[in-house]
């Protein structure tokens, strides 16, 4: 078998040696001697023919001397030159040339032929010589056989079109000592031929580690591309492979599959322009994400155009540094690349403009931040003062004047769905240009909507408590005097009449006030642990009764739903109110089916549904679910108000859903709704699971209230009765004396517990306001236990801090009857405590 990589100069050739030659001379010199002396001295004893045979040997080996002499000559005369440095011709020298390159090349013809390999190919054949073919050089075919890739056909493929074509092959088997990795490169070679270059790949660069291997530029730090005349992508080196998406054996898509229109109608504009064409472009990979990019393109002249190109916008940051980036330096002597990498990477949007005055300027460039923000309505080009929503506030000139003040941002929104709140600075203005910074505040702004919400509601609140608890001591003044003018006028009296007519209004302001304290939360809550599902199960007949023939009412239970503390009483007017708005919602749309369900949460589904600071724990969710007609958010937002009603004059008060938000607050739940026109409406409830503390268990929901009602409302008994008001208090000593019982009053706490300090007797029972300037009801409690160890407790008021309900609840030998009540009322109350029959009546 031949030596694959015997070098060029030692092949064999058809010729003779030169001592070959002059061996030959030696001889044929002296045959013609030896002729010519026969020839000449032996003339007469030959004929005439042996003469003239003679002589022609003789002319005929004297011919061939001389051109062996001539040849010789030749020779030494090439060889002359040869040694004195004389040039050969041009294609000697092209064959000298890619016989000593470094790069393996090869020569075959159009049909993949091998015609001529270099030394190199031949040195790289010679690695794989062992195949057991035969002592020829090996095409490439052979060498990547193992391989299976389509990159040769692909390159023959281009080359046959006239096309010069690269593309990274797949690495050859071996060790590290050679290069394994190659970029083979194909153009065409006269009509029939294809010269086939291959380029190593190394990764490492050389010892002095600053100047780069052969193939740098397929690992730099930009995408490489190359186009045809026809505008067809032709290779890539690795960097722009992979923001493609692409491994080095794809085959290259379509330029429209990576490029937008506008980009590929930028690159065919570009045709013909003697300087690199740079504009601003999106690339798309092959998982559909898009990256901005800045692209520099050059078109080359000559008997086969194409273009070269440069993709900048490939790094971490995902944008272009620009091509000057890292020559050019800040006043603070920072390269400008780092401030590109900082603006890219910014959390919030960045945007540099094309001109100082932010109304007419375009986008000249923008960081991914603010292409998110703006759902991709931010590109290059396009008017910045589109991307605001001016209807939803000032125009843009008092919004960009605001920006444009230092230390002041302004406030905008975002034209997207949904609008966007930003808050708007510019930087100053330099060289014609300025840049602009934009923050998303729209969680903030909600916050900030929500807290104004919750203060207003609060407001509300304190306000409507207030005027509660003054309104119930008018109340129940009035209460308890026409209920003594009725005992002057009793049934068939003239003024009968008139006084239940009072008594009626009463009861009615009496409501009304009721409902203002529950959305206050200033109601007084007896808080026990409840099953939700059984107070639901015995409150289904109560709901039935609300509800209309075409409501069709359906309760869900689920399943382990933990019980909850809260006052049964105030948790069956919360859903009773939710009840009654469904049927009313449902009405118009002829019937309906009302929904209540039931269900144990976690607190993050507490904190999805929109809670603030939700304990860890379990919760339940009480859902009340409607097929009504729905609401807008502008209805939704105002429904939980105080007075605020959908409903035509005189069927409303605008108190129901008030009062429900009020007592689920006091709770130390959460309600939301979640409407829409046409859709129905869910209000959920989220109310904390219930923690026993000792001594606490669940109260069963058919556990009947005890009131008793004594026939005889005279009693005997030293009473304490300590109210603020005058006229309440004066009224109800009087009617407690007339039924046999000691009373002696007192105006606020402390005169009440200076009594209680001095007395030498002792009282049988405290009758006591909650709310009293100085020393209220329940600090006076606390303050005269040890005075108060055989007196009995019962507590009056329209109006309750939520510490009360707390005391209530953990006093349970306190009785508690809420203003206003009737004469007969307290009467009642005041024989049942003393008898030790009851310990409230609601």
């Amino acid at each position: 078998m031949a030596n694959l990589t015997e070098p060029v100069e030692t092949m064999k050739s058809p010729y003779l040696s030169p001592g070959v030659r002059r061996s030959l001379q030696w001889v044929i010199g002296l045959g013609v001697l030896s002729i010519s002396a026969v020839a000449l001295f032996a003339a007469s004893a030959m004929v005439w023919p042996g003469f003239i045979l003679l002589c022609g040997v003789a002319i005929a080996a004297f011919g061939l001397l001389y051109a062996l002499a001539a040849g010789e000559a030749a020779g030494r005369s090439m060889k002359e030159k040869i040694d004195c440095n004389t040039e050969p011709g041009p294609a000697g020298l092209a064959l000298e040339a890619l016989e000593t390159l470094e790069d393996p090349m090869l020569v075959t013809d159009r049909r993949g032929a091998v015609r001529w390999g270099n030394a190199a190919y031949r040195t790289l054949a010679g690695r794989f010589a062992s195949t057991g073919q035969a002592a020829t050089l090996p095409a490439l075919e052979r060498l990547w056989a193992a391989s299976g890739d389509g990159a040769i056909y692909r390159l023959a493929r281009a080359v046959r079109s006239g096309e010069v074509a690269r593309e990274r092959l797949p690495d050859l088997p071996g060790d590290d000592s050679h290069a394994r990795a190659y970029c083979l490169e194909a153009r065409p070679s006269g009509k029939d031929h294809i010269c086939w270059r291959l380029m190593p790949v190394l990764e490492a660069t050389s010892a002095a580690g600053s100047i780069p291997t052969a193939d740098w530029t397929h690992n730099s730090p930009v995408g490489l591309f190359a186009l045809n005349s026809a505008g067809v992508l032709t290779a890539a080196n690795a960097t722009f492979r992979k923001s493609l998406g692409l491994d080095t054996t794809d085959p290259l898509p379509p330029l429209a599959d990576i490029f937008d229109t506008s980009t590929i109608q930028e690159l065919e504009k570009s045709r013909g322009d003697d300087d690199v064409c740079r504009f601003d472009a999106q690339l798309s990979a092959q998982d559909g994400s898009i990256n901005d990019v800045v692209v520099s393109l050059a078109w080359e002249d000559g008997k086969k155009p194409g273009a070269r190109g440069v993709v900048y916008g490939l790094t971490a940051t995902g944008q272009p540094g620009g091509a000057g980036a890292s020559k050019s330096v800040t006043t603070d002597g920072m390269p400008d690349r780092i401030f590109d990498d900082m603006f890219a990477a910014a959390p919030f949007g960045v945007v540099r403009l094309s001109g100082a005055d932010p109304t007419t300027a375009t986008i000249e460039d923008m960081n991914s931040a603010l292409v998110k923000m703006t759902d991709g309505q931010a590109k290059v080009g396009a008017a910045f003062v589109d991307l605001f929503d001016w209807d939803a506030g000032r125009g843009p000139k008092d919004v960009f004047e605001k920006a444009s003040r230092k230390g002041d941002a302004a406030e905008a929104v975002l034209k997207t769905d949904p609008p966007m709140d930003i808050h708007l600075v510019f930087a100053p203005a330099k060289g014609g240009k300025r840049a602009a910074y934009m923050i998303d505040v729209t969680a903030w702004k909600e916050l900030e909507r929500q807290l104004s919400q919750g203060n207003k509601m609060q407001a509300v609140g304190q306000l409507a408590g207030g005027v509660a608890h003054d309104f119930n001591n008018l109340l129940q003044a009035i209460r308890l005097n026409v209920d003594e003018l009725l005992g002057r006028h009793p049934v068939g009296d003239p003024s009968y009449g008139e006084l239940q007519v009072i008594n009626q209004t009463v009861a009615r302001a009496a409501g009304l006030v009721k409902k203002l304290l529950a959305f206050s939360r200033k109601q007084t809550f007896r808080m026990e642990a409840l099953d939700v599902s059984d107070v639901l199960s015995d409150f289904t007949v109560l709901l039935r009764q609300i509800l209309e023939e075409t409501v069709r009412l359906d309760i869900v239970h689920g399943r382990d739903v933990p019980a909850i503390r809260a006052d049964k009483g105030q948790l069956e007017t919360a859903i009773m109110n939710l009840a009654a708005n469904a049927r009313d919602a449902m009405r118009e749309n002829g019937g309906g089916t009302l929904t209540i369900r039931t269900s144990a949460v976690t607190p993050d589904v507490v904190t999805a549904a929109g809670a603030p600071d939700v304990d860890d724990g379990d919760w339940v969710q009480i859902e009340v679910i409607d097929e009504g007609t729905g609401m807008d958010e502008q209805i939704r937002a105002k429904i939980f108000e105080p007075f605020f009603t959908t409903k035509a004059v005189g069927q409303g008060t605008g108190l129901g859903l008030a009062t429900v938000y009020g007592i689920v607050k006091q709770s130390g739940g959460f309600l939301f709704v979640d409407s829409e026109i046409g859709q129905g409406s869910i209000f959920r409830i989220f109310l904390p699971a219930f923690v026993p503390v000792e001594g606490e268990e669940l109260v069963p929901a058919d556990q009947p209230k005890v009131d008793p009602k004594p026939a005889d409302l005279a009693g005997k008994g030293r009473l304490l009765l300590v109210e603020d008001e005058d006229a309440v208090r004066t009224i109800a000593a009087k009617t407690l004396a007339k039924r046999g019982y000691e009373v002696v009053e007192a105006c606020d706490g402390e005169e009440a517990f200076e009594i209680l300090s001095e007395d030498e007797e002792g009282f049988d029972l405290l009758v006591s306001d909650v709310v009293m300037p100085g020393l209220d009801g329940p600090g006076l409690l606390e303050k005269a236990a040890d005075l108060l160890t055989n007196t009995r407790v019962i507590f009056i008021s329209g109006y309750a801090e939520e510490q009360f309900s707390d005391t209530l609840s953990r006093e349970r030998d306190v009785s508690f009857l809420p203003k206003p009540f009737t004469l007969t009322q307290l009467a009642e109350r005041v024989k049942s405590v003393l008898a030790g029959e009851t310990r409230d009546a609601a």
